[in-house]
């Protein structure tokens, strides 16, 4: 799944950064919008990444597995 802003875009110095808490360059943000949101996928085994240009806009994509192995060999799927 990806999510895609054309807002001001994130400058390369700062992309890494997006993912702590409170990090943030809004006037009244908290910056745990994107730590939460990291958090969450990876405690479900997915992965999250960002990509940025300024002044073209911000995406973020994250990956979740559909299904995963669990004991005894059989693979329990997604509702």
């Amino acid at each position: 799944i990806a999510v895609r802003d054309t807002g001001c875009g994130i400058p390369p110095s700062q992309l890494d950064r997006i993912w702590e808490p409170y990090v943030t360059s809004k006037a009244g943000g908290t910056g745990l919008g994107l730590a939460i949101v990291r958090q969450t996928i990876l405690a479900h085994e997915g992965v999250v990444d960002a990509a940025s240009a300024v002044g073209r806009g911000t995406e973020i994509r994250f990956r979740l597995p559909v299904a995963r192995p669990v004991a005894g060999g059989d693979t329990h799927h997604a509702a």
